[in-house]
């Protein structure tokens, strides 16, 4: 059986880690994500990246991973910071179109640079 989502996660010092994710994140793979996180405590670093660049879809249920930690955050007071790079234009228009690029630091391929 395939996994829909692999995921890399990579600790940079104490207070960064970025996510690198490929394949699909929706509601079956959320789960996956979610205890990988968690085993991580990623809700107590500094900086959370998530790196979308391999990802080929993302339904309307994947985005509350990020829903969560931008409000983990957010409550938290300290200072901490999510961010979300290298989505495709796909990807990109499903957090612009929940209006989760206005909560999130979010940011699209550079297709120049590309």
């Amino acid at each position: 059986m395939s996994r829909i989502l692999d995921i890399s996660v990579t600790q940079e010092g104490e207070s960064t880690i970025l996510v690198k994710l490929y394949g699909e994140l929706d509601q079956m793979s959320l789960k996956d994500l979610r205890n990988e996180l968690s085993a991580r405590s990623a809700e107590k670093v500094d900086l959370l990246i998530f790196d979308l660049e391999e990802v080929d879809f993302i339904a309307s249920a994947g985005l509350a991973i990020f829903a969560w930690y931008a409000d983990c955050f957010k409550k938290r007071g300290l200072g901490q910071k999510l961010k979300v790079i290298n989505c495709s234009e796909g990807v990109f228009r499903v957090f612009h179109l929940t209006m989760l690029d206005e909560m999130i630091d979010v940011s699209s391929i550079d297709k120049e640079s590309a």
